[in-house]
């Protein structure tokens, strides 16, 4: 465990107080990955997680935010601001080891050699399968990844029943099949987003096709490419009062 302020300098904020810090494993580069609690003993409704890619580190700093506006006396939610910090101080969406975590969870889509994604930053008129041209490794084995086996462990521990993963840039939600239709309509409603039971491209072996393997619900919450202020204002509303217990 590690106090809470040496996670909150790097960003120069404090967190709300009622926050307990865990830390559920290490990364492939050895840097601690840490889960945030509320300091009590009731039953959580779910956990937050982000920056499972690191180029994509806008849904770090909501996460952050949300540790920020919501004490923890308050929330029924944990959350894991930094799903792959390797990634996230290198700017790039693979872990230290080139492995893209969302293609690593142990399903029968996992399957040995590359995976293709579109470049970050790439235009959305774009966005069309030829140009899938960033280059990521499935790993050597499913759950090869040390991050993957702690997120494993770390939602068999808290037996949450919903996983809310962000990440970006599609602005959509994806969700699993058993996802709770309520919750979902409105956290879609909070922020305008379309919500999807699947989308076009490669998803084999990642994080919401894990959960559902294992019977938990997850949403795929994918924010925009915009800067801080716009994605508070459009995305904190729901998410806060997501991780206060309050949709649904």
């Amino acid at each position: 465990m590690t106090a809470v302020g040496d996670l909150a300098q790097p960003l120069g904020h404090e967190i709300a107080p009622g926050w307990r810090v865990e830390r559920y494993g290490r990364s492939r580069d050895d840097v601690p990955l840490r889960v945030f609690r509320p300091d009590d003993d009731r039953p959580l409704q779910g956990l937050l997680t982000a920056a499972q890619h690191g180029e994509e580190p806008e849904t770090l700093l909501l996460a952050r935010r949300l540790l920020e506006r919501v004490p923890g006396a308050d929330a029924r939610w944990a959350i894991v601001p930094v799903l792959n910090p390797d990634g996230l101080l290198a700017g790039t969406r693979q872990n230290a080891a080139g492995v893209d975590l969302n293609r690593n969870f142990p399903t029968p889509s996992w399957g040995p050699g590359p995976s293709f994604t579109f470049p970050p930053g790439i235009a959305p008129e774009d966005r069309h399968r030829p140009n899938r041209r960033n280059r990521s490794a499935t790993g050597k084995g499913p759950a090869s990844e040390p991050e993957t086996q702690a997120l494993m462990a770390l939602v068999t521990r808290l037996d949450v029943p919903l996983v809310v993963d962000l990440h970006a840039p599609l602005e959509l939600i994806l969700r699993t099949p058993n996802a709770p239709d309520a919750l979902c309509a409105a956290l879609a409603r909070s922020a305008s987003l379309p919500v999807h039971d699947e989308i076009g491209g490669e998803r084999r072996a990642s994080f919401d096709a894990w959960c559902l393997s294992v019977g938990r619900a997850a949403l795929v919450y994918e924010v925009e490419h915009a800067g801080l202020p716009e994605l508070c204002r459009r995305h904190l509303p729901g998410l806060e009062a997501l991780v206060r217990g309050e949709l649904g």
